[in-house]
């Protein structure tokens, strides 16, 4: 009887990294699938959300910003300015996490 073959330690580990690797890929593409699903299932609970806290959610946050500049600042068109300070600063509270500028 022949004593079982053994795959050298070479072979063992270059498996192992192979599986390693594997599981390291499956997990990355598994997480970009879930920040995908995230965004979408983000975007449709901010549909199911009451009409309130659909506002305090997306654009209250802006909004309280625009106003406390906009009551300090005092401009002459403050229509003009808001709209302005609105646009100007979207990019801060774009994402609807509530957050404000940091």
């Amino acid at each position: 009887m022949t004593p079982p073959q053994t795959a050298s330690i070479a072979d063992l580990a270059a498996r192992h990294v192979t599986t390693i690797s594997r599981g390291i890929h499956q997990k990355a593409v598994a997480a970009e699938k879930a920040s995908e699903n995230g965004a979408k299932k983000s975007r449709l609970d901010l549909q199911s959300l009451p009409t309130r806290q659909y506002l305090d959610q997306t654009v209250v946050p802006a909004l309280q910003q625009a106003l406390s500049v906009l009551s300090k600042e005092r401009p002459p068109d403050p229509i003009e300015f808001l709209a302005t300070f609105l646009l100007k600063n979207k990019s801060q509270y774009d994402g609807s996490s509530g957050a404000g500028p940091s």
